[in-house]
């Protein structure tokens, strides 16, 4: 054997191991950041306006407690507006979003600040690739940065990390449909250092010119916390305009009342604050 084809051999042989032992990155072209996500975009497609019935399920930390379940109506009017209702005997909340604003009144109060698990939908009301770039990055998500990896038997492309990295936050999206798999959100903030709030879609359906998720689960630091179960859902339906709207929802909060005194509204702030833990407890 020459030394010629001696060298061409052990370079094969170099590359065969090379593949064997990194299976889901060797011989892989790793497409950028932008590029993913125009793909995502158009496998998303559009849908116009939607509104979905579904259950929300909250699970307790002792596993051998059953999961709460509570009935939700879910009205997207794309890409802007979203809100969520939820009325039962325990409690009722309406969590209204629109463009960057978003307003949460819990048992006829208004609570401050957005909570964490509302931000799911953010994702499912953006398609197009500028929109997606921009919800991402507002998440923390940074989308020059790509990879590729695998999720339990999925290969997957991963935005903001290099896999495995799961330090910060980042987008899976499925290598062969291009239909979002994980966001993951990592708090790195002093107060709550290196929590994950990891948001799984599953059980994509076609729905009008595009795709939507039927369950949505969510992970706090790897215990399973939420899920979202679709019901069914009305394509278009008729959206009183006044319903999607911010003020609309302020003026029914009496703490926004002009004509209560000042001292009843600091009272009012008090109660407020009180019913977003209760509300917490009640979630958790």
């Amino acid at each position: 054997m020459t030394p010629v084809l001696t060298a061409f051999f052990i370079a094969a042989f170099s590359v065969m191991l090379v593949t064997a032992a990194a299976p889901d990155r060797a011989g892989a072209y790793v497409l950028e950041g932008p590029h993913v996500l125009e793909l995502t975009a158009g496998a998303m497609g559009t849908i116009a306006a939607l509104q979905v019935n579904q259950k929300m399920l909250i699970y307790p930390e002792t596993p051998e407690t059953t999961p709460v379940v509570f009935d939700e109506t879910a009205t997207y009017v794309m890409p802007e507006r979203f809100r969520s209702d939820i009325v039962s005997e325990r409690v009722q909340r309406t969590h209204l979003v629109f463009a960057d604003s978003s307003l949460t009144v819990i048992d006829g109060r208004m609570a401050v600040g957005e909570n964490p698990f509302d931000l799911y939908q953010r994702l499912l009301r953006s398609r197009t690739r500028p929109r997606l770039m921009r919800t991402l990055n507002r998440l923390g998500v940074e989308t020059a940065v790509s990879s590729l990896g695998r999720l339990e038997e999925t290969v997957v492309f991963i935005l903001g990390a290099r896999y495995p990295d799961e330090s910060v936050s980042q987008l899976a999206v499925d290598k062969e449909t291009f239909l979002p798999i994980r966001l993951l959100l990592v708090d790195r903030g002093t107060e709550a250092a290196g929590r994950h709030l990891e948001i799984v879609y599953r059980n994509w359906q076609k729905v009008q010119s595009g795709w939507f998720p039927f369950q949505v689960v969510f992970y706090t630091n790897g215990r399973l916390a939420r899920e979202i179960r679709v019901a069914d859902l009305r394509l278009n339906p008729s959206i009183p305009s006044d319903m999607m709207d911010l003020e609309t929802l302020k003026t029914s909060v009496a703490v926004h009342d002009a004509g209560t005194p000042q001292g009843q509204k600091q009272e009012a702030v008090k109660e407020v604050q009180q019913a977003v833990q209760d509300f917490q407890k009640k979630f958790e």
